[in-house]
């Protein structure tokens, strides 16, 4: 197709959790409705009545478990996915759970309920604890996707809404870290040197190396499955809750790739990965957690790899500069030619709005002052990584949010039962689970019904060009504007840029006055998909676990036993004393937390 009816798409999945299910839900709908697109071209009748332009998936990523989920799109998309589908009952519904690897990986799991293998003691050995909850169940999960992977069906032709080159990228925190020289020109200057925390596993869909640290995988080149999967574990790998992982990819894929280069400022002889690590093939094995510690919504990093592809293999966007070696602001110019692209955030954990409460005098206790202090060094890695801004305005098509919406939810962050206990909530109930998939396929499906949408008639001659290729293929096709077009509150005529083929009839503007005089305008739906109904459990739910939890603390606090008699002994009693009180407080907090979300009774 040529390229300028191409419109280039971005996925970007931000950590989530056990919310995974919510961005799995998502992936599903869109992933159907992109096929419906593409089998409905077929269809001569059809011809009129559709636009012509194509979109194009390039780029995948995100971190912990929304890079998971950008993995299970980055295989899943080229194969053939029966969809979930839910009745109108709200509560029966149909899925291939084998074929269906979102679902498969993130409503099944292991288990109908996973607290049981979370809670197990099995992993904590005596002076050893991985971690607060175990974690096999994670591995678990990945032998199924590579299973998946081994034995799934490739789509022939491949279908045309993916790049057969696309990328994939997965935040990763090496603890470990990669060293960094720093020389000055001074001759009294030592050599300094810096660690850098902030990696990725960064992927492409190739068969064979091209020299640019994209670790090549493809159907028939498994040789870095393995690597890909310790990836999208380490990238999931929720500091303290869930257990680091270990990574070892050959020390080309740092040294070859700009991201690591720092804008062309670092070599292989200025980027050193241990002192026995000299050679392309050489193992460089890291100790890693969650990819979300320090990028959590890596939007930017999602645009620089579509415009380095529009650049490189595309051809379309001819660069000033050299992207490999540019630095931000000149990076931040060159996206500007970005037209026919932008990048969908998936993010079941927006940000909302929030109070600046001036600090008291207590807030300098030790206490309360350094579990403030580490919230804030989190939010701050986070907040520099992001530097997104320009990715983030809103006169521009660049950037769209997928977020959790309900209708009848308390507050915003409650639309989601998986958002419960930090996002630890969907491992205590398959139904949380199998709830938030289906609200992940309603929300897409009214996203790119109302709110994926151009102004057919854009004024912004800048703004148009952003998305040129849609805008043509509607005016060259009246018939499609017809078809999918709805006017909203200010009189516009919006168009998809992905038509759901399955709508039935028109989308429809409603306005409603506000008891404070202001007026909300609502897009109301001709067929929306419905959204699970959820049981709440009963008060009682978590007292089977009560014995389980204290085993599981009583293990860990016996694991730090030296072998002291007298010592093991004191700390065998402490934690028989101790056990109790804090399983009984564990379990208050969860309860807790469930009823304010209207999740128990």
């Amino acid at each position: 197709m040529n390229n300028d009816k191409i419109f280039h798409l971005g996925l970007c999945m931000a950590g989530s959790i056990s919310a995974g299910a919510y961005t799995a839900g998502v992936l599903d709908y869109l992933h159907e409705a992109l096929d419906n697109w593409e089998q409905a071209r077929q269809d001569l009748s059809q011809k009129d009545s559709l636009p012509d332009h194509q979109v194009v998936i390039d780029v995948l990523g995100g971190a912990s478990g929304g890079g998971i989920t950008a993995a299970l799109g980055f295989v899943g998309f080229q194969n053939a996915v029966p969809h979930a589908q839910l009745q109108e009952d709200r509560k029966t519904y149909t899925v291939n759970s084998e074929e269906n690897i979102y679902w498969k990986v993130w409503v099944e799991l292991t288990q109908d309920d996973i607290l049981s293998e979370l809670l197990s003691e099995q992993d904590v050995k005596e002076g050893y604890i991985p971690s607060l909850l175990n974690a096999g169940f994670v591995d678990e999960v990945a032998e199924k996707f590579r299973q998946y992977i081994e034995t799934s069906s490739s789509k022939n032709p491949l279908p045309g809404y993916l790049n057969p080159r696309r990328e994939l990228f997965l935040t990763l925190f090496n603890v470990t870290g990669i060293k960094y020289k720093i020389t000055s020109l001074s001759n009294a200057s030592r050599d300094q040197y810096i660690s850098e925390h902030r990696d990725l596993g960064h992927f492409r869909w190739a068969h064979t190396y091209e020299g640019d640290g994209r670790i090549e995988v493809s159907g028939s080149n498994r040789k870095h499955l393995k690597v890909l999967l310790d990836c999208a574990k380490a990238t999931g790998a929720f500091p303290i809750g869930l257990s680091a992982r270990l990574v070892e990819r050959q020390a080309k894929y740092i040294w070859d790739n700009p991201y690591f280069q720092k804008n062309g400022k670092f070599d292989r002889s200025t980027i050193i990965l241990g002192k026995d690590i000299t050679k392309d093939d050489d193992v460089y094995r890291t100790c890693n957690g969650d990819g979300g510690t320090a990028n959590n919504e890596p939007v930017e990093f999602t645009r620089d790899l579509l415009l380095n592809m529009r650049t490189k293999q595309y051809g379309d966007i001819q660069p000033f500069v050299n992207l490999d070696k540019a630095n931000e602001t000149e990076k931040s110019i060159e996206k500007r030619k970005l037209k026919n692209t932008s990048t969908i955030l998936i993010d079941p954990f927006p940000s909302h709005d929030f109070d600046l409460k001036a600090p008291t005098e207590d807030f300098a206790h030790l206490f309360k002052y350094v579990p403030k202090f580490l919230f804030s060094l989190s939010s701050q890695l986070i907040f520099d990584a992001k530097d997104a801004f320009d990715a983030y305005n809103i006169k521009n098509y660049g950037l769209h949010v997928i977020a959790p919406s309900r209708d009848n939810a308390e507050r915003p962050e409650y639309a989601i039962a998986c958002g419960s206990l930090n996002g630890f909530g969907g491992f205590c109930n398959k139904e949380f689970r199998i709830h938030d998939f289906f609200l992940g396929r309603h929300n897409c499906q009214s996203f790119l019904r109302k709110y994926f949408v151009v102004d057919l008639h854009e004024p912004n001659p800048e703004n148009a060009q952003c998305v040129e290729s849609v805008l043509k293929a509607y005016h060259d096709h009246p018939e499609a504007v017809k078809r999918f077009s709805y006017i909203d509150e200010a009189g516009r005529t919006q168009v998809p840029i992905i038509p759901d083929v399955t709508l039935k009839g028109k989308i429809k503007t409603e306005e409603k006055s506000n008891p404070d005089g202001s007026k909300t305008f609502r897009y109301i739906d001709p067929d929306p998909l419905p959204t699970y109904q959820l049981d709440m459990l009963k008060a009682n739910y978590f007292s089977t676990y009560r014995e389980q939890l204290k085993t599981r603390i009583r293990k860990i606090i016996n694991s730090v036993m030296d072998g002291n008699g007298i010592v093991d002994f004191s700390i065998n009693a402490a934690a028989k004393i101790f056990d109790d009180k804090i399983a009984d407080k564990v379990l208050d907090l969860v309860i807790e937390d469930f009823r304010k979300r209207g999740l128990m009774r």
